[in-house]
């Protein structure tokens, strides 16, 4: 059975499943299950049409065009399952693992580092299509009240899927793995560690959360301090053309700041809640000498649902600031997506 079909009948069990569910956990109900059917639409205008032009060679491009090598890549449109499980081991501190996708697709790329294998083009029109993330979190968190949470985590983001990988070589993109399975040496998969804190503020009703969330985190990855430069056990990074050369360990600082607008009226019914957000989030992948560097736009809504579920809408707007390597200036990265999730919480 196909991977969408085994989601939905999923979603179909899940829904039924919560209405037989008490709506309210007792006070000696330590765990928490969270499972979440999400769709991703990939809402990014060009992300299926290359520029045209004689100094360009399309990676992939339009059906019936006579330079096309390729059809086009599939955009985003996945259905996937995240899921975690919440451990509280008292009234401040609690434990938590987490399981989340990220499925999108880029904007089409015209510029691409240097140092392409012989006879590839050296000036090329990239089409992604899907690209597939998981990432894996385990986490400790503590509710210091007034607003104020902490928390301590580890997280492992790996790139399983990028449609194009085999456009022109099993091994062209960074996806995890090669066509056939191999290890991918060009891989931008990251583990890092991490801290950080958030406060909400502000007004609210009952049903409402404070009006605005403020985060901030340190997230350091370790590296190795020369990547092994000139070695046959060299980084990928190593032979990367960069903004910036190969550096070891290092950390980023991601920040948001949320909106919850009508948290202080009545304007809708209990248990709907709206929110826009803007986010700075670096991420420092493994094949890479520095970190990219992302400005987000994000906004949405929730409906709180009974007996443990919510569904949500989520539009998030990517983009890249100009401190990437693999899409050096004056291109960028962009992206823009669509996230609908139904969300089931069990406690026991």
């Amino acid at each position: 059975m196909h991977r969408t079909a085994k989601v939905a009948i999923a979603s179909l069990v899940l829904a039924a499943f919560a209405l037989l569910t008490p709506m309210v956990a007792s006070a000696d109900q330590r765990f928490t299950l969270e499972i979440a059917p999400v769709f991703f639409q990939d809402n990014t205008g060009d992300s299926s049409v290359p520029p045209l032009g004689p100094n360009y060679t399309p990676l992939y491009c339009t059906a019936g065009q006579p330079t096309c090598p390729n059809g086009n890549p599939q955009t985003t449109s996945n259905l996937r399952l995240d899921y975690g499980l919440t451990y509280q081991i008292n009234k401040r501190f609690s434990l938590n693992y987490s399981h989340s996708n990220f499925d999108f697709s880029l904007g089409r790329i015209s510029s691409i580092p240097t140092g392409l294998p012989a006879g590839f083009p050296q000036n090329f029109s990239v089409l992604t299509g899907s690209i597939d993330d998981r990432i894996d979190t385990g986490t400790l968190n503590y509710a210091a009240g007034h607003g104020l949470t902490f928390d301590a985590y580890y997280t492992s983001h790996q790139r399983i899927v990028v449609t194009a990988l085999n456009a022109y070589g099993p091994c062209m993109l960074n996806s995890e793995e090669c066509v056939g399975g191999t290890s991918n040496p060009s891989s931008i998969n990251a583990v890092f560690w991490g801290v950080g804190g958030a406060y909400t503020f502000g007004p609210h009703t009952a049903y409402e959360p404070p009006m605005f969330k403020a985060t901030f985190d340190i997230n350091y990855y370790p590296r190795p301090a020369n990547g092994n430069c000139g070695t046959a056990l060299a980084q990928p990074a190593c032979n990367s053309n960069g903004i910036n050369g190969y550096v070891g360990s290092g950390a980023v600082y991601p920040w948001s700041l949320t909106m919850f607008p009508f948290s202080a009226v009545h304007l809708l019914q209990p248990g709907t809640i709206p929110f826009i957000g803007y986010s700075d989030s670096p991420i420092w992948f493994h094949a890479e000498n520095s970190p990219e560097a992302f400005n987000n736009v994000v906004a949405g809504i929730v409906q709180v649902l009974p007996h443990g579920l919510s569904l949500s809408y989520t539009y998030l707007k990517l983009n890249g600031r100009l401190s990437s390597d693999t899409v050096p200036p004056p291109d960028s990265i962009r992206s823009a997506t669509s996230l609908l999730k139904l969300t089931y919480d069990l406690h026991f």
